[in-house]
Order: C-alpha cells, then structure tokens, then sequence
C-alpha cells in the first residue's frame, strides 16, 4: 500500500525509474559510451540519451574522456556516474 502523500506510480513511471537505474549502474560499474551502454543493458539507445540527460541535471554524469567506441568504432565519449573515477582538472589549480 502506498503512502497516501506520494501520487501513484504508474507503469510508465515504474518502467522510466527502472531503466534509468539500470543505466546508472552500468556507468558506475565501469566508464562507457553511450551506445555500450546500450548493448550491455538492452535499453535503446535513445532511451539512455534521455537518462544520460537526467543524470546529468542532476549533476551525477560526469565525462571522463574521448576514445573510439568500441562498438561503433567513432570517436565518442566516455561517461561514469562513479565519483571516485573523475579526474581532477588540473588547471583550476592554476589561479590558487
């Protein structure tokens, strides 16, 4: 039973938290691009444009690098929602 002050969670709602979740894990686990993201999850690609998105609002995507896929074999980039794997940008340091 739900809590009478949280609307009802739909199934499209569910599905939507449910992928997202999936998405972020598979970034936590290790970096990737979008697209092996897509094939290590099952969710479209299209879909993870969305979450990657709604990660990134919420300040919990971070790049980390440019590198060919390893999939589609461009030049894409590399993300993680890990906060220990981000490199510290070493030019901020330069106006301390």
């Amino acid at each position: 039973m739900q809590n009478s002050n949280q609307p009802p969670i739909n199934k499209k709602d569910s599905h939507f938290l449910t992928q997202l979740k999936r998405v972020y894990l598979a970034f936590f686990d290790k970096p990737q691009t979008m697209k092996e993201v897509d094939f290590s999850t099952g969710v479209m690609r299209e879909s993870i444009c969305r979450y990657c998105r709604t990660l990134k609002l919420q300040n919990q995507l971070y790049p980390i690098r440019k590198r060919y896929c390893s999939i589609t074999k461009h030049l894409a980039t590399e993300y993680t929602t890990n906060p220990e794997l981000i490199l510290e940008d070493d030019q901020l340091k330069l106006w301390e």
